[in-house]
């Protein structure tokens, strides 16, 4: 998601005085429930921007954050959302709003993100450089369970240079994290193709000379 996902949350609850009407308040039985519209944030670092949306029609909400690699469900203190209600109106609303079209698979964009960096239309960083050269050693080569956990936590460990690490770079790893978190993810063909390419993709960029390196920031993220 390009952006911010905002959402309706309480601001503040007051009783109702007989007769006012306030334009930023609805009413609610006896009182006034004032809401204000927030971002969500990863629950593990500041990020609030381009959050990677999963789940299936009915879901409760799945972010994964494109800075630290964090998966959370989407819950937070809005107007009846104590059952997850608001949560998978919101994913439905993304669903639809978001024109994606079934059958379009993470690995055709972990694909597309391959073929740019082939195509030299993006250069990756040497934060990039620092974190493809961790993935391969802490990635289990058997593709194991740990799979998602040592992605991220790869991801965290470049967090304080996070605005020198390629969005796209960044992207392909949240995906992946997102693919190996399904159900049956761990003997699924498709899913290990996905991560054999992703492990390949940053045996390559550790391998890149100084001077193949980008060394400005390719985009600057509110934190």
């Amino acid at each position: 998601m390009a952006g911010e996902i905002r959402v309706r949350a309480v601001d503040w609850v007051a009783p109702l005085p007989q007769g006012l009407v306030a334009d930023y308040s609805t009413p609610d039985g006896d009182v006034f429930v004032s809401t204000v519209l927030v971002p969500l944030v990863c629950v593990r670092c500041p990020s609030t921007r381009s959050h990677i949306v999963q789940g299936r029609w009915g879901d409760e909400l799945t972010l994964i954050c494109i800075r630290c690699g964090t998966d959370w469900t989407g819950r937070w203190a809005g107007i009846g959302d104590d059952d997850g209600a608001a949560s998978r109106a919101l994913l439905k609303q993304i669903i639809v709003e978001s024109g994606f079209t079934p059958g379009t698979g993470v690995g055709d964009t972990i694909g597309d993100i391959r073929d740019e960096f082939h195509a030299g239309l993006w250069t990756p960083s040497r934060i990039d450089q620092r974190l493809a050269d961790a993935l391969p050693l802490t990635v289990q080569g058997d593709h194991g369970g740990t799979g998602p956990e040592a992605i991220a936590q790869c991801m965290v460990s470049t967090l304080p240079d996070w605005r020198l690490r390629s969005l796209r770079f960044s992207e392909a790893l949240a995906r992946t994290i997102g693919l190996l978190r399904a159900p049956g993810a761990g003997t699924d063909t498709e899913t290990l193709d996905v991560l054999d390419s992703v492990m390949g993709l940053a045996r390559t960029i550790a391998a890149l000379e100084p001077g193949d390196l980008r060394h400005e920031p390719e985009a600057q993220i509110e934190s």
